[in-house]
């Protein structure tokens, strides 16, 4: 059944899973009244950046200042943008008198520049719906300044270079474009220069791997209560072995369990989603990472299992605490929805779930193609979990009969 469940959920998610992780661009609609280098900066820039989808008509009109700011006003669209005319004509003379002033200052006079009226900067409209993100109009905002000061340094660049070729004639204006000094270099912590986010399969095989060893408290449980009430238990205790010996030789059957059910679903990744058209699952190198993660988790999972039907005195208990409890731990944890897209303080909250804690292990695994010190935390918290619970159970047992009477 968990593997079934893998299947479908992959299927069911993988559209809408995609459409997350490549971060589906933002239309944007683009008025160039300019038709001149600004303009054409601004719009190249935009669609070189990747994130947005710039469109300069409406239903195969062309759009406009007006037909623009209507169709942000109605929400159909989140941004416009509206350059004006003539605004790289009035940047490029504002230039040029400011690079004649300066040359003045070195004795280079140029009246015919100094005569002209320097005019006020124009505007560049952009228009933003109400429900749009402030950090994302921030983002905006500065990458449309971003261009207009490349655009404009390059201006004063080549303009300097005009003047001084008419100051000095034996003077040859380099035959180069203006370029940035300093440049920007993202890496990431995983030495990969690209984020990495999980892909359906790279979340699901795992995720629910974790889950259903978790929802082994069910049959484990339900196992426990059922010895004490036919008396199978008092059978055992006349045995010399104590209650925790008891309990860890159950601890080593349904180990197995999850053991053999871990790697069917990894192989369910492997072999049976490629047929669907999903990604397969990359294992990497890191066999005895996985093998270590596998055991841990399946451990932690076995010591809620026992610390419940331990406390539990019937089947219903057992069951409606067991089974809620692992749901709740799951949602927070990031087994339904990724961490990574929930609001920070559900982020804050999820690092106290041990599903938490797995699902980390083996993303360090399948994602980072991490080893074992990368998962050695993760792995660390879910033994400590599992000593933590066969820790309360002795304690809970020296107080309180094995058998709850």
């Amino acid at each position: 059944m968990p593997m079934v469940l893998i299947v479908i959920m992959s299927l069911l998610q993988e559209v809408g899973w995609n459409a997350i992780a490549n971060e589906p661009k933002v239309q944007v609609l683009f008025v160039n009244n300019d038709a001149d280098s600004l303009g054409i900066n601004m719009k190249k820039g935009l669609i070189s950046s990747g994130f947005f989808e710039v469109m300069d008509s409406i239903n195969h009109f062309p759009v406009t200042a007006e037909s623009a700011r209507a169709a942000v006003k109605k929400g159909d669209y989140l941004i416009a943008i509206v350059v004006p005319k003539g605004v790289t004509k009035s940047m490029r003379a504002n230039v040029r008198i400011a690079v004649a002033k300066t040359l003045a200052g070195f004795g280079m006079f140029n009246s015919a520049f100094l005569n002209d009226i320097r005019k006020g900067a124009d505007t560049v409209t952009l228009f933003f719906d109400p429900t749009i993100r402030k950090a994302f109009k921030n983002a905006v905002v500065s990458s449309i300044k971003e261009f207009n000061y490349r655009s404009e340094t390059a201006m004063v660049f080549r303009s300097f270079s005009n003047e001084m070729s008419k100051q000095f004639p034996a003077y040859k204006p380099p035959e180069i474009e203006y370029k940035e000094s300093l440049q920007f270099k993202e890496v990431f912590p995983n030495y990969k220069e690209q984020e990495e986010i999980p892909n359906t399969v790279q979340h699901n095989v795992p995720a629910w791997a974790i889950f259903a060893m978790f929802f082994i408290i069910i049959p484990l449980t339900g196992s426990m209560i059922k010895e004490r009430e036919e008396g199978s238990l008092a059978r055992l205790m006349s045995m010399p072995v104590s209650y925790i010996q008891l309990l860890m030789a159950k601890v080593t059957v349904y180990f197995f369990v999850c053991l053999i059910q871990s790697y069917l679903m990894i192989f369910s990744g492997v072999f049976i989603l490629p047929l669907f058209h999903i990604p397969m699952l990359v294992i990497g190198d890191h066999f005895i990472a996985l093998t270590l993660m596998t055991i841990v988790t399946a451990l932690a999972a076995l010591g809620y299992g026992l610390l419940v039907g331990t406390i539990a005195n019937t089947h219903q208990q057992a069951a409606a605490f067991g089974a809620v409890s692992i749901i709740i731990l799951a949602a927070i944890g990031g087994i339904w929805v990724p961490v990574y897209l929930m609001p920070t303080a559900m982020r804050q909250i999820a690092v106290i779930s041990p599903l938490n804690w797995g699902i980390t292990g083996f993303y360090n695994i399948f994602l980072r193609q991490g080893g074992l010190i990368t998962i050695l935390p993760s792995a660390i918290k879910l033994f400590a979990f599992f000593l933590s619970s066969v820790l309360i159970i002795y304690i809970y047992r020296k107080i309180k009969s094995p058998l709850n009477i």
